[in-house]
């Protein structure tokens, strides 16, 4: 290992070492204020933290290019500082093989700490070797992990690019989101009627009961080949002796096609409607459409687009791109929405929010090899 794969390492284990869930990144973003200064680069904070309620806004920063390609377009790269949990108190480890791992009680963080040790350790690498370069973008978000809370309260209005790369893809070397999903998360509440379960039972609207029966006329996991429904929670009730007066249930609709992802929503408010007008219960719906799907057009990759930009600078290293269907969503489904050609492309990380998620010195040495690449084209 070379003196440069060494320091790409000793990046990423420090970024990934660092707590930071969602809502609580702040030491990663003063990790990154610090290191990115050192390249005298200033990465300014917005005032997200506030709007979110979490302790870190979104860092930007913007690098004007140099020599020949001084007036180039910019390209934005972008990459989240938090992570799932569990992500507290990580102890992380490189193994002689080469493989990276946490201790396996809790997240190694690859996602997306490795997107942003490559993107600082390539800009690093352009700035020893003097190499011309386009100017660069950047943008460090926080809570993209629950459903891009941090991007989406960031002022789109800054950003200068209009091409983006988020290195946020799992899978092999290549790979990019061919498209993300819309995702509409609900909470539904079913209120009922209290009452005595041993003395007058009758006198009482089971609210468990009617979310019940609405939940078994639903269909969960693949509602189409485009479009999943999952309840994920169901609360209610307070005592065993009393009948429940409310039951609420959290779920997700995510759909490659956004119009079907309303109409999943629709019949499911149109299900659970139906059940309580029958038990004479009432109900309080709230949703919010958190991603909304987009889809690259490959057919456009021969023109001035993110991802010939990317298949170009794959082919000087020998390699391809491949195109993946993603129902993950990412920072990319924001950039886009706001009429941002952005493309989420390989992250070097496998078996992401869980326990045994890794990466390897040799994935992160070669993206970072692609990125700067990228940078310089």
């Amino acid at each position: 290992m070379g003196k440069t794969d060494e320091r790409i390492i000793g990046t990423f284990v420090e970024l990934a070492a660092l707590d930071g869930i969602s809502y609580g990144e702040r030491k990663v973003a003063d990790h990154l204020l610090d290191i990115w200064k050192k390249l005298d680069v200033s990465l300014k904070e917005d005032d997200a933290a506030k709007k979110i309620g979490g302790d870190t806004g979104n860092l930007h920063g913007f690098i004007r290019g140099t020599g020949k390609q001084k007036n180039a377009k910019p390209i934005l790269f972008c990459a989240h500082m938090d992570t799932v949990s569990p992500g507290l108190n990580k102890k992380i480890t490189v193994h002689d093989d080469g493989r990276i791992t946490g201790d396996g009680t809790t997240v190694l963080g690859a996602d997306d700490r490795a997107a942003l040790a490559v993107i600082y350790e390539a800009f690093r690498q352009i700035k020893e070797e003097a190499v011309e370069h386009r100017p660069i973008e950047l943008l460090f978000t926080p809570a993209e992990e629950t459903y891009t809370v941090g991007a989406s309260a960031f002022d789109m209005s800054v950003i200068r690019s209009k091409k983006a790369i988020v290195p946020d893809s799992s899978g092999d070397f290549g790979v990019y989101s061919a498209n993300e999903p819309t995702l509409i998360y609900f909470e539904i509440e079913v209120i009922g009627r209290s009452a005595h379960a041993g003395f007058e039972p009758e006198k009482g609207i089971n609210s468990i009961a009617v979310v019940g029966k609405a939940i078994s006329r639903l269909k969960q996991g693949w509602v189409d080949d485009h479009t999943s429904l999952n309840i994920g929670t169901i609360e209610g009730g307070t005592v065993s002796n009393a009948v429940a007066e409310r039951t609420k249930i959290k779920g997700e609709i995510r759909s490659s096609v956004h119009e079907d992802a309303l109409k999943t929503f629709e019949h499911v408010v149109e299900i659970v409607n139906e059940e309580v007008d029958a038990a004479g219960a009432t109900l309080d719906i709230e949703s919010q459409i958190r991603l909304k799907a987009y889809e690259v057009n490959a057919d456009k990759a021969g023109e001035d687009t993110t991802l010939s930009i990317y298949k170009r600078a794959l082919k000087k290293m020998g390699e391809k791109a491949i195109p993946k269907k993603s129902f993950g969503g990412s920072d990319n489904n924001v950039l886009v929405r706001h009429g941002i050609d952005g493309l989420c492309i390989y992250n070097a990380m496998h078996d992401v929010h869980t326990v045994k998620e890794y990466t390897t010195v040799e994935e992160l040495v070669k993206l970072t090899e692609l990125i700067k690449t990228i940078m310089i084209s």
